[in-house]
């Protein structure tokens, strides 16, 4: 131990350079590691005017039916029957397999060109699906249940991700009713996009602490051994000088008395 001690302190200047070549390993480490990654969720409903998940029944109106009534004479006569309506479960399948077709919309470049002309250039990447849906191994996609979908905004900022979402929502919105206004579809029979909720905000990667320092102590303890190599390369003799200077005795007489 005090051998390595003294090649330390006779090779000072490879522990300082040790030093600052660990530091700059270390810094040179952090700043390569990955930057984080924010992500920001939030939900659409796919919904219509009629809000058939509010009710258990609904009603349809049936057309007035015309009737052809023999006369007695021989003759006929037709009679308009009054209209009718009928109660039956509310159509909720149309709505889902909506909104298992609206994530490739919404990931659309029409989506974004709509975006960036409301909102700007917002740097990130977008990705939507069906609320549960799945695709196994095999490529078979398995449909959502439900009249959901799941938007997901990752940017370099939470700011950014959560603009993004939010933007990429509204912009979706817009392609919808300018497509039923240019369809001319009855407002009745319009589909509804309503955002559910404010994104969620999720944090990722990230440059940490832990592998930077391990690399700079790494780095210094490398010089250290370069000085006690170099430290045990040096010619014998100096070596020997050295021990001997270091272990020689003192040479100062003892008092004695004479008799």
């Amino acid at each position: 131990m005090s051998q390595t001690a003294g090649a330390l302190v006779r090779f000072w200047w490879l522990v300082v350079v040790g030093i600052a070549v660990g530091v700059f390993a270390a810094v040179l480490v952090y700043s390569l590691e990955s930057e984080a990654k924010h992500t920001a969720t939030t939900r659409v409903f796919v919904s219509s005017p009629s809000a058939p998940y509010l009710r258990t029944q609904q009603s349809q109106a049936q057309a007035p039916r015309v009737r052809t009534i023999r006369s007695g004479t021989g003759g006929t006569r037709t009679v308009q029957q009054p209209p009718t309506a009928s109660s039956e479960a509310p159509d909720t399948q149309t709505l889902v397999n909506a909104a298992n077709l609206y994530p490739l919309l919404i990931e659309s470049d029409r989506i974004k060109a709509i975006r960036e002309s409301q909102a700007g250039t917002i740097p990130g990447t977008v990705k939507a699906n069906a609320l549960h849906s799945s695709t196994n191994p095999f490529g078979a996609f398995r449909p959502s249940t439900l009249p959901v979908d799941e938007v997901k905004a990752t940017s370099g900022t939470a700011a950014n991700a959560a603009e993004l979402a939010t933007a990429t929502v509204t912009a979706f919105a817009t392609w919808i009713k300018d497509q039923q206004r240019a369809a001319r579809i009855p407002s009745a029979q319009r589909i509804i996009v309503t955002q559910l909720e404010e994104p969620e905000l999720t944090t990722t990667g990230g440059p940490s602490l832990g592998l930077p320092l391990f690399v700079g102590a790494l780095v210094f303890l490398g010089f250290c051994g370069l000085a006690v190599i170099a430290d045990n390369a040096r010619p014998v003799r100096d070596r020997d000088r050295e021990r001997q200077s270091e272990a020689a005795p003192s040479t100062s007489a003892s008092p004695h008395l004479d008799a």
